[in-house]
């Protein structure tokens, strides 16, 4: 994929970096950015529109200087690129605990709710087999803590 057969490393290299220089002046031209990915120059992706392996970016001096040019000429650079990336990873967590803290609240709030339906129920499941075994009304019968007088 780098280069053709019968052609020397020097050769190859120079085809390559022909091949990255005229991918980048398209670029420029039709005024579009280099792929990006998470903030960076996705290396991959470049490589294989010029049509050899990304290695030839890390290995190419003049590849790589060719593509550190674009990156600074686009103003691409990877401190640029990283600040967006760090505010919001600062306030996610502060929206994620806050969301947490009101679900616990909604959570102890319904369980108090349950118990208190809970203690209801068995009320008036005690007045129902009162009225079954007797025939008779109950008088309510007292919440907890109360005399009943």
């Amino acid at each position: 994929m780098t280069a053709a057969a019968g052609q020397s490393g020097a050769a190859a290299g120079a085809e390559n970096s022909r091949r990255l220089q005229e991918y980048l002046d398209a670029l420029a031209a039709e005024r579009r950015p280099l792929p990006m990915r998470n903030g960076r120059v996705n290396v991959s992706a470049v490589a294989l529109a010029c049509g050899f392996d990304r290695q030839v970016l890390y290995k190419n001096p003049a590849a790589k200087e060719a593509l550190d040019l674009a990156v600074e000429a686009m103003g691409l650079a990877p401190e640029n690129a990283e600040e967006p990336d760090v505010k919001p990873e600062v306030r996610t967590p502060d929206r994620r605990e806050r969301r947490i803290h009101k679900l616990e609240q909604e959570n102890a709030a319904l369980r108090a709710e349950v118990a208190g339906l809970r203690e209801r129920l068995r009320r008036v499941e005690h007045v129902e087999t009162h009225m079954v075994e007797t025939g008779r009304w109950v008088s309510s019968l007292p919440f907890l803590g109360e005399t009943g007088e």
